[in-house]
């Protein structure tokens, strides 16, 4: 095994943890607008008005950002593999 295969594998472990930890805080989605009356929920909210700065939008960006990453990590350190 080469270093580059050690290190590749070792980003990927933890790439494959953070997107784990990252979908697991996010919130799932909370029904259309007759779910949230039967429950009592306000959809006009602060927070539907601004979904652009959640923290829900932030975690959806990072665990995009880190899967991209992780699948062209996987595929360098297997290109590497391979020759």
């Amino acid at each position: 095994m080469s270093v580059i295969e050690i290190v590749g594998g070792i980003l990927i472990i933890l790439f494959s943890v953070f997107i784990c930890i990252f979908v697991m805080m996010q919130e799932g989605s909370r029904g259309g607008g007759g779910i949230a009356a039967l429950s009592g929920g306000d959809t006009d909210s602060f927070l539907n008005k601004n979904p652009g700065r959640t923290r829900d939008r932030l975690l959806y960006r990072a665990t995009r950002f880190l899967a991209i990453a992780f699948f062209v990590l996987t595929i360098i350190v297997h290109a590497v593999n391979v020759r």
